[in-house]
């Protein structure tokens, strides 16, 4: 994937960032070494960037938890810098010898010769949204997992659920009136503290999304897409952070491939064959847009019977279907 070097830069920087450091190497255009490997502290880099970066340089960073920040704390002393997928980066440049001081030289060779693939540096308004679709995914697993942990204590001892909802208050006595041994009841207790603690926080989650729904970017985008059967505002808000500016996306077929929810082709000879979807690809994308659509074919009549003909047509596993 060839990428292109902004109009007079002469010097191609890589960052190599750890949780502590990062070192930084660079080439020219000729790809000779113009800069040795230097280890720089976490706190010390805002200082020798200033110093040590210039507006003629074009940066390299791989994608990590703290690309973004030091994205931002570069790009306004250089003249670009890109963020470098990282699985794709170790395809292209696998090496036996691995070290800081190698990597970082690779890195900066292959954006000397535009070869870098390259990923989306999200605005500040994506970051946020992302940071909070996450954090509420978080609490709901939490949720799901002191849940299941309940269960799991009814169906090791063969106790019947209570009529109902088993977790709501209505049923707390039945829980605390169980016949268990003390390190049972002590468990179900924690797991019940912990869902009393989890519900207000969730609400507090979903608030803050449907509040982030009406800004002026998403409204509408939002309105269309609730409007979508499946869909609902955490789906549509999850869906708008997973992707980010639409606009990058030249086809449907690129945002099909970007969820990793296109078909696999095996092409060779006179063979031709399409398999099972690719999983290559945002995962968060691909999850909520798969439950999406078995929540269509639920509830919808009509992707009801769209589903059937195609089930019926592909096979025994008709869930293929919808992720393909």
């Amino acid at each position: 994937m060839k990428i292109n070097h902004p109009p007079g830069v002469s010097r191609f920087v890589a960052l190599d960032a750890h949780k502590h450091y990062v070192v930084v190497g660079a080439v020219d255009k000729a790809q000779d070494v113009v800069l040795k490997h230097v280890r720089v502290d976490i706190t010390r880099l805002p200082e020798w960037v200033k110093s040590h970066l210039f507006a003629t340089d074009q940066v390299v960073i791989e994608s990590t938890s703290n690309a973004w920040h030091l994205h931002d704390l570069i790009r306004p002393h250089v003249a670009e810098v890109v963020i470098a997928n990282p699985m794709k980066i170790q395809l292209i440049a696998q090496t036996r010898v691995k070290t800081d001081a190698r990597d970082t030289l690779n890195l900066a060779m292959l954006l000397a010769a535009g070869l870098i693939p390259t990923v989306w540096v999200p605005t500040l308004a994506v970051r946020d949204l992302r940071g909070l679709v996450a954090h509420r995914d978080r609490l709901i697993r939490a949720r799901t997992q002191a849940r299941n942990r309940l269960h799991a204590v009814l169906h090791r001892h063969a106790i019947e659920l209570p009529a109902g909802e088993p977790f709501n208050g209505q049923n707390r006595a039945w829980w605390e009136a169980l016949a268990l041994s003390p390190v049972e009841r002590l468990r179900i207790r924690h797991d019940f503290a912990l869902l009393d603690e989890l519900r207000p926080r969730i609400v507090e989650a979903d608030v803050a999304l449907e509040h982030l729904s009406t800004h002026l970017q998403h409204r509408d985008v939002v309105t269309r897409l609730v409007q979508l059967p499946g869909i609902g505002l955490t789906t549509a808000m999850s869906v708008l952070a997973a992707v980010g500016d639409i606009a990058r996306f030249q086809s449907s077929k690129q945002l099909t491939s970007y969820a990793g929810l296109g078909a696999g082709v095996h092409s060779s000879g006179q063979t031709h064959r399409t398999g099972r979807i690719t999983k290559q690809g945002r995962r968060d994308l691909r999850r909520v847009l798969i439950e999406s659509a078995w929540s269509a074919v639920e509830n919808s009549p009509f992707w009801k019977q769209r589903f059937d003909k195609l089930a019926r047509a592909t096979g025994p596993e008709p869930r293929l279907v919808l992720g393909a």
